[in-house]
């Protein structure tokens, strides 16, 4: 590559996992010019991807994934790679009653066409028997094990790629001055730059919109993405408690919730598979996040929360009525098929899209920046741009390639939820 398209401007809209990692990339690929805009320092607040903890894990329905999960979880497990020690290689069960049993099964039939250990199927007793603390009845569960799953420190992981890019040069900018407001077009509607909030302006080549759940704020997206909101929960154990689930797998139960052996610091996070959108303000048509950030009052809707602990009464009942230290929305830019948004835009020369994360994109971390620079660069895959192309109109997925089928419910039909709420 010639040294002028190397120190070409490139400006990256978001500081996230999908901004992180093409940053990364970018600059290991010898790029000289590159700038990351985000309202926040890295970590940026609101990404989804700035969380205690990730699952790192090879189960997908789709070959594609397989593959890229099974390439990435090799360098979160490099001991002396970037990411050494933030690996916790402790195995998952992952659990179906309904609808997902056709994404288990999908993910075993392609597990092994393309090498990778499948997931196992197991009896409640079996699982009683391997993991005493997980003793709850685990009604309807179909529970599979699957060895080849993970859980990453995924803060400290934004935060030393993030590291290692500015060590490179990529300049991050953050604040007022790093907020983008405005995307910025010449006469024939190229993308030439970008506008933040405190009016300052950033031109460059090429302009990455990689803003996750909050792209749509930022550019018509004809509704491909919706930003839900996704329910999280820690709770403090002791010491003794610690010990006593120190060894348990993540759960995984597709149809009820997420559960994830404690960490060292004794914090056990619990997620919810029921999502929320927010259209009490919308543009174009697009589900908004309600940031914590611009609503610090907020907590998390009653139904959701009592939807997540009768599930955890029925896999970890003496945990299932602790209290929480910590409750978050987490929002993510979740695509009707699964598949991300990795392309130029169709009509807005120098524009390129990078969201889409669905909640499964922060484990390819390590690699996602690979093909998005491919994309940049005009040299991705056509196998893989097909799938990550702009596509208005995407419909979901069979249950076959769709892990949670639950409609999201939006915020405004929720109990205390129903006044308008903030844009961002």
């Amino acid at each position: 590559m010639v040294s002028s398209q190397l120190s070409e401007p490139i400006i990256i809209i978001g500081g996230g996992t999908f901004g992180t990692t093409t940053a990364y990339h970018l600059a290991k690929k010898g790029y000289t010019n590159v700038v990351v805009l985000d309202r926040f320092p890295v970590p940026s607040a609101e990404a989804a991807g700035n969380d205690i903890n990730k699952v790192v894990r090879t189960e997908y329905p789709q070959d594609l994934y397989t593959r890229l999960a099974s390439d990435s979880r090799d360098i979160w497990s490099d001991p002396d790679g970037l990411f050494a020690g933030l690996y916790n290689p402790c195995g998952w069960i992952i659990g179906a009653s309904d609808r997902s049993q056709a994404f288990i099964d999908g993910s075993i039939k392609s597990a092994k066409a393309n090498g990778v250990e499948p997931p196992r199927l197991l009896s409640t007793q079996e699982v009683h028997q391997q993991w005493p603390a997980v003793n709850g009845d685990l009604q309807g569960w179909n529970s599979y094990w699957s060895p080849n799953a993970a859980w990453v420190n995924a803060r400290e992981a934004i935060i030393r790629m993030a590291r290692e890019a500015t060590a490179a040069g990529v300049k991050y900018i953050s604040g007022s001055a790093g907020h983008a407001s405005q995307l910025l077009y010449d006469e024939h509607q190229a993308c030439i730059g970008v506008k933040c909030a405190n009016g300052t302006a950033y031109f460059g080549s090429k302009i990455v919109l990689a803003a996750g759940a909050a792209a749509g704020s930022l550019l018509n997206l004809q509704g491909q993405i919706v930003a839900h909101g996704h329910t999280v929960g820690h709770i403090q154990l002791t010491p003794d408690e610690v010990e006593k689930y120190r060894s348990m797998p993540i759960l995984d139960h597709l149809e009820g919730g997420i559960l994830f052996p404690p960490q060292e610091d004794g914090i056990m996070k619990i997620g919810a598979i029921h999502f929320v959108t927010n259209y009490a303000k919308s543009f174009n048509g697009f589900s908004l996040p309600r940031y914590r950030s611009d609503n610090p009052e907020d907590g998390i809707p009653a139904e959701i929360e009592a939807h997540l602990r009768k599930w955890m009464a029925g896999c970890v009942p003496e945990l299932a009525s602790r209290e929480w230290i910590e409750t978050r929305i987490c929002w993510d830019g979740d695509m009707p098929d699964y598949h991300f948004l990795i392309t130029p835009h169709p009509t807005h020369k120098n524009l390129k899209v990078a969201v889409g994360g669905s909640a499964h994109g922060f484990k390819f971390l390590p690699i996602l920046g690979k093909y998005i620079v491919e994309m940049m660069e005009d040299a991705l895959d056509p196998e893989i741009a097909q799938q990550w192309k702009w596509r208005p109109g995407a419909k979901s997925g069979d249950y076959s390639t769709i892990p949670h089928q639950e409609v999201a419910k939006d915020l405004t039909r929720l109990p205390g939820w129903g006044e308008p709420k903030s844009l961002l």
